[in-house]
């Protein structure tokens, strides 16, 4: 008679098919899973890739982010380094100042608050003629302050912009340096980096309306004082370069005439005559940063 096998050695045989028929079961599963964490990867690079798609669609029809880069349409957009305060003067009387440091110079552009809360220029002065007090506000507030905005791309698609907006665009570009005569006066424009000559301004006239700075800075075009849209009733500009005659212009047509709201820090069309429409990338229309400042640009 054989020997019998004892009851472990029964169940030991019993239980290889089962384990036997378990192995494709989890190489199956294994594979699976191998799968899932690719098919998981694959759905994170489409979902990246539709987000760049959809990204670059926007920046490129819809909406543009820019930084402000210098101090000419300051006090309205700032992008130099500045300090915010009351400070005295030198009457002792005490004013809200936005005070603002060329980067090229140890000289100081001055912005007074007025009593409707408008910023008016009060001109550059050296930082050693500051009054003790505006010199200390400044040294303890003075910071980098490069202002962000978002600018549409469309608004110009389908209708002409309107005097007062602010537009960003690129200048017309020259290989070398140029020069032309108005009012018998010769303006030397530099040529211009075409990685640089992105510019924001203020729309301020068009093509063949003639424009003209009144001795108090107020813009004039045909004749009459500009006072629509309202900010113009405060801005103030500049005639440059110095020792030029009044500055009386036609602007050319299919044009704009632009200028920085601070024009003792800008160039504008006062040196490079008109921009072209085409030249036009879109309006400015909201400040995003800083986070205190963020508002609509008007």
């Amino acid at each position: 008679m054989p020997p019998q096998k004892s009851r472990s050695n029964r169940r030991a045989t019993a239980d290889k098919p089962a384990r036997d028929a378990d192995s494709p079961l989890r190489a199956v599963a294994a594979a699976d899973a191998h799968k899932g964490i690719l098919l998981h990867i694959r759905e994170w690079l489409d979902a990246l890739v539709i987000a760049f798609v959809l990204a670059m669609f926007i920046r490129t029809f819809v909406v543009e982010l820019f930084k402000i880069p210098s101090g000419s349409m300051s006090p309205t957009l700032l992008g130099d380094f500045i300090a915010e305060g009351a400070a005295l003067d030198k009457e002792q009387k005490s004013n809200q100042y936005i005070l603002i440091k060329d980067r090229g110079s140890d000289e100081i552009q001055m912005f007074r608050k007025d009593s409707k809360g408008h910023y008016v220029y009060e001109g550059k002065k050296w930082i050693g003629r500051l009054t003790i007090n505006q010199r200390d506000m400044f040294e303890h507030n003075v910071h980098l302050e490069e202002h962000r905005i978002l600018v549409c791309k469309f608004a110009y698609w389908f209708s002409q912009p309107d005097r007062g907006d602010i537009v960003v665009f690129r200048v017309p570009f020259r290989s070398e340096p140029n020069s032309y005569i108005r009012d018998e006066h010769r303006f030397e424009v530099p040529r211009f980096n075409r990685n640089q000559a992105v510019y924001v301004k203020r729309v301020v006239a068009f093509g063949g309306e003639a424009v003209e700075i009144a001795p108090d800075g107020q813009l004039v075009v045909n004749g009459k004082s500009v006072e629509e849209p309202p900010m113009f009733q405060h801005l103030r500009y500049l005639v440059k370069p110095e020792g030029a005659p009044d500055f009386k212009v036609k602007a050319p047509p299919g044009n704009l005439y632009v200028f920085g709201d601070n024009t003792d820090n800008s160039a504008d069309s006062r040196y490079w005559d008109g921009v072209p429409y085409d030249n036009l990338r879109g309006k400015a229309f909201f400040r995003y940063w800083p986070w205190n400042k963020m508002r609509f640009l008007n």
